[in-house]
């Protein structure tokens, strides 16, 4: 079972990995399906709309991460805000806008076919500047702010427990409060390695992002050529399945239901040596 301390990363990890692969999808059905058959416009429609939303669904994963860790952080005793049911709930709205927000420009039919990355997206400048200011940089001006309140208070706390710690010192050690100097410290030491590990696959994200983001903005009058559109487009896919590993290898639950998950597929196609193993047990015999 997984507590409420460590359901929140769990999940936050979870949905994040769903909403890279769901994009990672996406974007591969749309090229596929507009290299090899002709362009329909409602489809292609339907498609860029689907990419438009799957880009915020991402944006809005990493910005749930670094809401639960705030407050993980700073509200640790509610137990609400740790529970599943007040996860689920985030889940279910960033989702609900990261489909609501895209729909603007579909109903209003400003998705239209790109010939150069050869599929739909919103071309006029209000609609670009507001998918892109919503699906991007709203959400990194939040997870900067986010994660710079819990440094400075992972700072601030390790300044007062030492401060503390020297006073208490001076005139007698308690047990008790050594014991919590030690479990503070190593909480804020958790915090400080989570914020390494989110500034990683940050800088990842926007290496893998950058090029496209930069040509598909500025490329008005079509000067680039379409190869190199498609190679662009391949980084951020490479870049969401990198932090896709990076973030199955640092959450340890996630890697413990994935290593459980195989270990079951592997007993359930040798269910001989599986019974054999539960025989010899019991009996004493070395299995290995």
């Amino acid at each position: 079972m997984i507590s409420n301390t460590s359901s929140s990363y769990y999940f936050s990890a979870l949905n994040l990995i769903c909403s890279c692969f769901t994009f990672i999808t996406s974007v591969t059905i749309a090229l596929q399906y507009s290299i090899n058959h002709n362009i329909n416009m409602e489809l292609c429609r339907i498609i860029g709309y689907l990419i438009y939303s799957f880009c915020h669904g991402i944006m809005y994963s990493y910005l749930l991460v670094s809401i639960n860790r705030f407050l993980n952080a700073f509200y640790r005793l509610k137990k609400y805000y740790l529970s599943i049911k007040f996860i689920i709930l985030e889940i279910i709205l960033q989702w609900l806008l990261a489909f609501l927000i895209p729909s603007i420009s579909l109903f209003l039919n400003q998705i239209e076919f790109q010939v150069k990355p050869r599929f739909c997206s919103a071309r006029k400048p209000f609609y670009m500047t507001l998918g892109v200011f919503t699906g991007f940089f709203l959400p990194v001006i939040f997870i900067t702010i986010f994660n710079l309140i819990i440094y400075f208070h992972i700072n601030k706390l390790r300044t007062d427990f030492h401060l503390s710690f020297r006073r208490k010192q001076k005139c007698r050690l308690n047990k008790f409060y050594q014991i919590s100097h030690y479990l503070y410290s190593r909480q804020n030491k958790k915090n400080v390695t989570l914020l390494h590990q989110f500034a990683a696959f940050s800088c990842v994200f926007v290496i893998g992002w950058g090029f496209f983001a930069f040509i598909s903005i500025f490329d008005l009058n079509d000067i680039v050529p379409e190869s190199i559109y498609l190679i662009t487009l391949s980084f951020p896919a490479v870049s969401l399945l990198i932090i896709t590993l990076m973030i199955i290898n640092w959450n340890k639950p996630i890697k413990k239901s994935i290593f459980t998950l195989f270990n079951v597929t592997s007993r359930r196609k040798h269910p001989t040596s599986a019974t054999t193993v539960q025989l010899s047990a019991p009996l004493g015999f070395n299995c290995n």
